[in-house]
C-alpha cells in the first residue's frame, strides 16, 4: 500500500496507522465515503491535462560509473606489515586523542584500525605528515592543534595529543577495466557487452523514473485545480487524535515523556502536532478528490484486485495473513480497496492527459536532469 507521508522521522507503523485509520474504527464503505466527500468537492480539470513528458537520457558518465564501480569492487587491499610510510600511501592506524590531558568524544578509534590515505588532508593540521616516516607496529604520538573554526566549541582552538599506532601499511591492487574483469566478476564476457546490459537496465530505469515524474506532475494539476471547502466533520480531529495517542503510547512504551520524546525528532508537541494535522489534512483532501473522480468515472475495486492487493502487503511486510496484517496496521477492508482505486485514478488521469513539447529553453535546461520518483505525497 502506498503509505502518505506524516514526518519522514518517526517510525512507519505509525505513519501507516494514522493515515488508514489507526484502527480506531471501521470506516463506511466506498460508495458512502464518495457520496459523503462529492459534497465538498468541487473538482477542476482532471481530463486533457497538459504536461511536458520527461526524457532523461543515459550519458556516458553514468556508464563509467558502473565500470568504476566495478573496478573498485574488486580492488585488492593486502597489509604491509614492513617499510615505511610514505605520502599518498594509505595506512591503518588506532588512534586516542586527550585535550588538557582528558580523551574526547570521537577522538578514539577503539581499537577498529581506521584507513587513512596519507596526503589527504582527512585529519585536522599536520596529523598525516607526523605519520610519515613511521612503520608498521610503531607507536608515537601526535600532536596536533584544532582549528578556531572547528565544529565542537570544546575543541576548538584546542591543541591535542593523540596516541597513535601504526598497524600496517595498505598495498592496493587495483584491476584493469577490461574483458578479464568482466568476465571473472559478471555474468558479461566483455566490456562491450557489460556496458550495453548497463545502458539497457539504465534506460529502463529511466523511462520508470520519467513516467512516475509524468504522473507526479499531472495528478499535482489536477489536486491543485480542484476544491475542497472542508472536510467531512471530525475526520481530521480523529486522525490527528490517534496518531498523538500513538506518540504518547510509544514515548511511554520508551519511559519518557512525549515532550522529551519529540525534542529527540526536533519536535515541540505544538509543532508535531501542527506537522500532523497538515500531513493529514493534505492527505484527505487527495483521497477526497481521487474517490469523486472515481464515482464519476465508475472506477472501482472489484473483489479480486482488492484481495491481490493484500497478497501484494503480505509479501512485503512478510506477514502471511490478512487478519495479522489489518491487525497491525490498522487496516481496513475500505483501505484495501482505496489503494486499487487510487492507482486506477491515477492511472486514468494520466491516459487521458496531453503530451505537449517543452519550450525550447525550458528543454535545453532540463535535458539530462535527474528526475526524482514520482510519489511526492507517498512513502514507499
Amino acid at each position: 500500500m502506498k503509505i502518505r507521508k506524516i514526518s519522514a522521522i518517526l517510525v512507519a507503523v505509525m505513519m501507516i496507522s494514522l493515515l488508514s485509520g489507526c484502527g480506531k474504527k471501521e470506516e463506511g464503505s466506498i460508495e458512502s465515503m464518495q457520496s459523503d466527500y462529492s459534497k465538498y468537492v468541487t473538482l477542476g480539470t482532471y481530463k486533457g491535462v497538459e504536461y511536458t513528458p520527461q526524457k532523461t537520457e543515459v550519458t556516458d558518465d553514468d556508464i563509467k560509473y558502473y565500470a568504476n564501480s566495478l573496478v573498485y569492487q574488486n580492488t585488492i587491499q593486502n597489509p604491509v606489515y614492513e617499510g615505511v610510510a610514505t605520502e599518498g600511501d594509505t595506512v591503518n592506524i588506532d588512534f586516542v586523542g586527550y585535550v588538557d590531558g582528558e580523551s574526547f568524544e570521537g577522538g578514539d578509534s577503539q581499537g577498529q584500525g581506521y584507513d587513512l590515505v596519507l596526503g589527504s588532508h582527512s585529519f585536522i593540521d599536520d596529523f598525516e605528515e607526523q605519520i610519515v616516516g613511521h612503520s608498521p607496529g610503531d607507536a608515537f604520538d601526535v600532536n596536533v592543534t584544532f582549528p578556531e573554526d572547528y565544529g565542537s566549541e570544546d575543541l576548538a582552538g584546542k591543541e591535542a595529543l593523540f596516541e597513535t599506532t601504526l598497524n600496517y601499511i595498505v598495498d592496493i591492487e587495483t584491476p584493469e577495466y577490461d574483458d578479464a574483469l568482466v568476465a571473472t566478476a559478471t555474468d558479461y564476457s566483455t566490456v562491450e557487452e557489460f556496458e550495453t546490459a548497463k545502458r539497457a537496465e539504465l534506460e529502463e530505469q529511466n523511462a520508470t523514473n520519467d513516467l512516475n515524474a509524468d504522473k507526479n506532475s499531472i495528478i499535482t494539476s489536477v489536486i491543485d485545480s480542484s476544491n475542497v471547502t472542508e472536510y467531512p466533520a471530525g475526520e481530521v480531529e480523529e486522525r490527528v487524535q490517534a496518531m498523538m495517542d500513538s506518540v504518547t503510547e510509544e514515548a511511554e512504551a520508551n519511559g519518557v515523556d512525549v515532550d522529551s520524546y519529540l525534542s529527540n525528532y526536533g519536535y515541540t508537541l505544538d509543532t508535531f502536532k501542527d506537522q500532523v494535522k497538515e500531513s493529514v489534512e493534505t492527505y484527505i483532501r487527495e483521497k477526497m478528490i481521487f474517490l469523486t473522480i472515481a464515482g464519476i468515472e465508475g472506477i472501482t475495486a472489484t473483489q479480486e484486485e482488492t484481495d491481490a492487493k493484500v497478497d501484494e502487503l503480505l509479501a512485503q511486510s512478510g506477514l502471511t495473513d490478512k487478519e495479522t496484517l489489518s491487525s497491525v496496521y490498522g487496516y481496513t477492508d475500505d483501505d484495501y480497496a482505496y489503494e486499487v482505486i487510487y492507482q486506477k485514478v491515477v492511472d486514468f488521469i494520466y491516459e487521458n492527459a496531453v503530451a505537449v513539447d517543452a519550450p525550447a529553453e525550458e528543454a535545453s535546461e532540463n535535458d539530462g536532469e535527474m528526475i526524482d520518483d514520482y510519489g511526492t505525497t507517498e512513502e514507499e
